[in-house]
C-alpha cells in the first residue's frame, strides 16, 4: 500500500512538472510600435484586441505595454511583465532592450508582431525572433500583420524583403478590418 501511494505521488509531480512546462511555452510574444504611432489611443485599443484573441485561445502574452494608452499607462504596463525600470534616460532604455530580447530568445512558442505603424524597434524585434535559429535557439513561427492603408507609405521594404522560401517560419498577411485580422490571427495560433 506504502508502495502505491509513492508510486501515486511520483505520477502526480511529474504530472504536475509537465504541465509547469507546457505553460511556459504557452507564451506569445506580441510587438508593435507605441512610440511614433499616429494615433496611440486608437492602436491600443487595437492592440488590446489582438491580445485579447491570443489569450482566448489559450495563450498568454509576455507583455501587454502596447495596450497602454498614454506613455506612463505603457511604463506601468511594462513593469508589471519586466519589473521595476530604471528612471528615465539611457539605463532604462538599455534595460528594456535587454528585457524584450531576452523575451524574444527565451522560452516563447510564438511572436506575433503588428506592423501597420513603422518601428525601428519593432524591426529589431522581429529580427531577433527570425534569427533564432542561427543564434543557436530553438525556430519559432512568426506572424506579422499589417492594415491595408493605413500608413500612407505602406509596408517597410524590410518586412516586405522577407521571403517565406528564405524564411518558411515567417508569415506576413494583410488584414482590412478587426474581423479579418482577427480570423488570420485564430488560424495561426490554431496551428501552433
Amino acid at each position: 500500500m506504502h508502495i502505491i501511494k509513492s508510486q501515486n505521488f511520483k505520477i502526480i509531480i511529474i504530472f504536475k512538472i509537465i504541465i509547469s512546462i507546457s505553460l511556459l511555452t504557452m507564451k506569445i510574444f506580441y510587438g508593435a510600435a507605441i512610440q511614433g504611432a499616429k494615433d496611440r489611443k486608437e492602436r491600443a485599443d487595437l492592440h488590446q484586441f489582438l491580445i485579447n484573441i491570443i489569450k482566448k485561445q489559450g495563450f498568454e502574452v509576455y507583455t501587454e505595454h502596447t495596450t497602454g494608452k498614454t506613455y506612463e499607462e505603457a511604463i506601468k504596463k511594462l513593469e508589471q511583465a519586466i519589473g521595476p525600470m530604471p528612471k528615465k534616460g539611457i539605463q532604462r532604455r538599455i534595460y528594456v532592450r535587454n528585457k524584450m530580447i531576452e523575451a524574444i530568445e527565451g522560452d516563447i512558442k510564438a511572436a506575433i508582431f503588428e506592423v501597420s505603424n513603422p518601428s525601428l524597434g519593432t524591426g529589431v524585434e522581429i529580427a531577433h525572433a527570425y534569427l533564432r535559429p542561427r543564434l543557436g535557439l530553438q525556430t519559432i513561427p512568426i506572424l506579422a500583420l499589417y492594415q491595408k492603408n493605413y500608413w500612407p507609405n505602406k509596408l517597410s521594404t524590410m518586412i516586405q524583403g522577407i521571403s517565406q522560401n528564405e524564411v518558411p517560419h515567417f508569415i506576413l498577411k494583410e488584414y482590412i478590418d478587426k474581423n479579418q485580422a482577427e480570423k488570420i490571427l485564430i488560424n495561426f495560433l490554431s496551428n501552433l
